[in-house]
């Protein structure tokens, strides 16, 4: 599998004997921890209950030291704030965050000349050629409602604040409390449509905001967005999340949307739609398009309502991709993970095992031998596709968390060797980046399971 440094293969077994001082498991307390270390009872990351004694581990070589030093490397790289955006020479018409002095964005890197920011020269001494103004100019709400919950489970409260403030700005004069999914700079909006995984994200991040620094104002709008999400956004008769609010003729789906984390935290605080019938269909969904599928392990890119693979028809993919275990689904084993942690659901442990068997299979119990290609729904064969890069690793690590001890530990050690890349330019990179965050941060015990659930 190809990453951004050449590492020594070394075998899996020999990967979880040789855990050294890099790879110090977790403890509270013990040896190994940063001051970040869980405190709710019967956290234990590295072993032993997870948060809220579910009795879910963290692998054996978790190591929290790791996301500690990747969160500011990801957070200098790919965040910014409008000041900083202003000292560098912006001469962008702020007045849509005029409110929100204090907004920051997280930078997409698939930009195009509308991306570009107008005057910008240099951030903090870093300086700004054409090409990468063009290139990171943009914003997706994809990436606020990532930087939201990486933030609040690294504690970061000033950089929540700001991202929730860009939140904000871009769902004024919309109708609506569902964020356009794409913006340049903190200037305008390049398009109104909603993702609403982004949105999805946001409200939870909200919640466990709510719940970790103890803001009402959190709670109060995750409860504007949940509203509209269920409202606009969930299929009445199926009760499946669609991709957006515009799509309630196309019956199709993305399975790496669905967030039964959030499903559950939206069934506690907001008691006037049935979020738990929610969650029900999505695992019946998921469990049902698994199962269908030649390995009865990975997932296709997109699915039809009946759960075969469908062309989403909306220009994100090409004609070739959508029935690939691709750049959709590789969030799939996160947010099952996540789910699986917290709450311990058989659903997701049937999920993860039958997805962490199948790569381990495929891997020789080797991570350095994950293929480096997608696999195919529809035939169980290698496409042509590549899935190189951190975040098919971290997926695959995630899919063994609690059910696959042993390629969760050894996947997890060999995650963990490679560092937040900081080399020129961005090209590609922000998808990568910010998901190699996110997985890091779940395998390495940042997610602690707020006492209030």
């Amino acid at each position: 599998m190809k990453f951004n440094k050449k590492w020594l293969i070394l075998p899996l077994a020999l990967l979880v004997a040789c855990s050294s001082d890099e790879t110090t498991p977790v403890t509270p307390g013990g040896e190994g921890g940063s001051g970040d270390t869980p405190s709710n009872p019967g956290d234990n990351p590295g072993g032993g209950d997870a948060p809220g004694g579910t009795g879910v581990s963290l692998p054996s070589t978790a190591n929290v030291n790791i996301p500690n030093e990747q969160y500011p490397i990801w957070k200098k790289r790919w965040t910014v704030t409008m000041k900083q955006e202003t000292e560098g020479g912006s001469t962008m018409n702020l007045s849509l965050f005029e409110d929100y002095p204090n907004a920051a964005r997280v930078r997409w890197d698939s930009g195009d000349d509308k991306c570009f920011v107008t005057g910008l020269t240099q951030i903090d001494g870093e300086l700004f050629t054409a090409a990468k103004n063009s290139l990171t100019g943009c914003t997706v709400s994809e990436g606020i409602g990532y930087g939201m919950l990486i933030s609040v489970f690294n504690d970061d409260q000033a950089l929540f604040n700001g991202l929730w403030d860009y939140n904000k700005a871009a769902r004024k004069g919309t109708g609506t409390n569902l964020m356009p999914w794409k913006l340049v700079s903190f200037s305008k909006k390049l398009d109104y449509a909603s993702a609403l995984d982004a949105d999805l994200d946001v409200a939870t991040s909200l919640v466990l905001a709510h719940y970790k620094w103890g803001e009402a104002a959190y709670l109060e709008d995750a409860k504007l967005i949940i509203d509209d999400l269920y409202t606009k956004g969930i299929n009445p008769t199926s009760k499946l999340l669609y991709p957006g609010p515009n799509w309630s003729q196309k019956d199709v789906y993305n399975i790496s949307y669905f967030s039964p984390v959030a499903f559950r935290l939206f069934a506690k605080v907001d008691e006037a739609h049935p979020w738990n019938e929610v969650l029900n269909a999505h695992y019946e969904y998921m469990q049902k398009v698994q199962n269908a599928g030649v390995t009865k392990a990975v997932f296709p890119d997109w699915s039809s309502g009946e759960g075969a693979p469908k062309d989403p028809g909306n220009n994100s993919i090409t004609k070739t991709t959508y029935m690939l275990f691709f750049q959709e689904s590789v969030r799939i084993p996160w947010r099952i993970a996540w789910d699986y942690y917290w709450f311990n659901d058989d659903r997701a442990k049937s999920i993860l095992k039958n997805l962490s068997d199948f790569i381990a299979a495929k891997s020789n119990n080797d991570p350095a031998q994950i293929p480096q290609t997608a696999f195919n729904y529809s035939t169980g064969e290698l496409s042509g596709s590549k899935t190189t890069g951190e975040h098919y690793l971290g997926a695959f690590c995630l899919s063994g968390l609690g059910v696959n001890s042993t390629w969760a530990d050894g996947c997890t050690a060999y995650f963990n060797q490679f560092p937040m890349s900081t080399t020129a330019g961005y090209g590609g990179q922000y998808f990568a980046q910010i998901l190699q965050m996110m997985y890091s941060s779940l395998l390495n015990g940042k997610f602690v399971k707020p006492a209030q659930i």
